[in-house]
């Protein structure tokens, strides 16, 4: 079943609605106990002499003892590396007050990597509130194989199903296609950070880079046509030949391939049986193009916000992409948004919206998932199909450790595996 472009946006909003409908207001309190259970809603009344607390909750008034609340603290880890622990007084645009076993510190909010949150009771090591981070496990470098604005950190290795990076500096990166290597392609994208500025609560990055190959036959598809002349005719039951009727028939061909593709129909015999109403050797080959010397250079700006409530982070991402193909003279562009939703710490939701007219999904290719060209004359002339330059994608990626990752989505390649060092 096809999805219009038009389903998959309500589809995205509704599922922006249903992230934030569950999140408390800004009024509410969230209050864990020792028993594992979790309070939301407002404190109404403190008693110092019985150490009572009224809550107010959408289901009523509830009562709990300060000894089995669980207080929250905090753990700010800064770019310098440092980590402070304690719970915060106040917090600007600007700075941070954090109260320490040390005194009160004021942090830059520009030099907070991270805030990780924890619950710690008396003579209690600190445990994990999962529902609230500002960082998920991920900062994402591609987005369906799209730059965002991140680079990978200085000295991390990072290595997936198809390809491999690694981050020379904080704002400097290289990724390469290891899957090319099988077939001679030798190929290297650098990706630059110019800017990052911002703090926890919204910060934008840009990048610029640009991707080359020595071998590549690249994913992009045009329509391809031709009109043959078959010879009508029928074979003669008593002697087994060919009897021509010294007249012809059109026959045609048509399908989206890939640039530079070539049909081969010299070993078949142009050949249209009037007796049986059929075309005999119905079909015909294309033959796909000799890798050659690919290159694209791109740009991306990437706006990254905390969503409330300290549940992770939503990013946007704008990029375009401008490509020169082997057997295309003028040059071909995309441009694209992508977004990113934490919906835990460890599972990311993308999604993204590209425009690009030499995209074309796998059930319009002629050759299918299998390179299947059976049957693929015909007397009738070719309708060539509407597709629409605009295309989506949706998936997730699942963290299952710090430096195991898994993801779905829509579009091809439908599975990936991560692993970052």
């Amino acid at each position: 079943m096809k999805i219009s472009h038009l389903s998959f946006i309500c589809i995205i909003l509704l599922t922006s609605i249903g992230l934030r409908a569950n999140l408390p207001t800004p009024d509410d309190q969230t209050i864990y106990l020792k028993s594992g259970e979790k309070l939301t809603g407002k404190i109404i009344k403190t008693d110092a002499q019985t150490g009572e607390i009224s809550i107010q909750t959408k289901y009523g008034i509830l009562i709990v003892h300060k000894d089995d609340i669980l207080e929250e603290v905090i753990t700010i880890e800064l770019k310098s590396g440092d980590k402070l622990k304690g719970k915060i007084l106040a917090k600007t645009e600007t700075a941070t007050n954090l109260l320490t076993d040390y005194g009160v510190l004021t942090i830059v909010n520009s030099d907070i990597a991270k805030i990780e949150y924890g619950l710690e009771g008396k003579s209690e090591k600190i445990s994990e509130i999962k529902e609230k981070f500002t960082m998920g496990s991920e900062r994402q470098i591609d987005v369906f194989y799209d730059p965002t604005g991140y680079t990978l950190d200085k000295g991390v290795l990072y290595v997936s199903g198809l390809s491999w990076g690694f981050g020379i500096t904080d704002r400097f990166q290289i990724t390469s296609k290891w899957s090319g290597y099988i077939v001679g392609n030798f190929n290297i994208r650098p990706k630059l950070q110019l800017f990052r500025f911002g703090t926890l609560e919204k910060e934008h990055t840009f990048s610029i880079g640009g991707h080359y190959h020595t071998r590549n036959n690249p994913a992009k598809y045009e329509w391809l046509e031709e009109t043959y002349q078959f010879e009508k005719g029928h074979y003669d039951v008593s002697s087994g030949e060919w009897m021509s009727s010294n007249d012809s028939i059109p026959v045609y061909y048509g399908g989206y391939h890939k640039i530079g593709s070539q049909i081969d129909i010299e070993g078949n015999e142009r050949r249209y049986d009037d007796q049986y109403n059929r075309i005999e050797y119905d079909w015909v080959n294309v033959d796909q193009p000799d890798p050659k010397e690919f290159y694209e250079v791109f740009a991306v700006y990437t706006f990254s916000k905390a969503r409330k409530g300290n549940t992770g982070r939503i990013s946007h991402t704008f990029g375009a992409i401008v490509s020169k193909h082997p057997n295309k003279k003028k040059l071909m562009y995309k441009a694209y948004y992508a977004g990113g939703i934490d919906i835990r710490k460890n599972l990311i939701m993308n999604y993204e919206i590209f425009y690009d007219p030499y995209y074309i999904e796998w059930w319009n290719r002629a050759d299918g998932p299998f390179g299947n060209y059976d049957e693929n004359l015909s007397i009738e002339k070719p309708e060539k199909p509407y597709v629409s330059p605009f295309h989506f994608d949706v998936g997730f990626i699942y963290a299952v450790t710090d430096w195991l990752r898994f993801g779905i989505h829509f579009q091809p390649y439908i599975f990936g595996i991560y692993m970052k060092f």
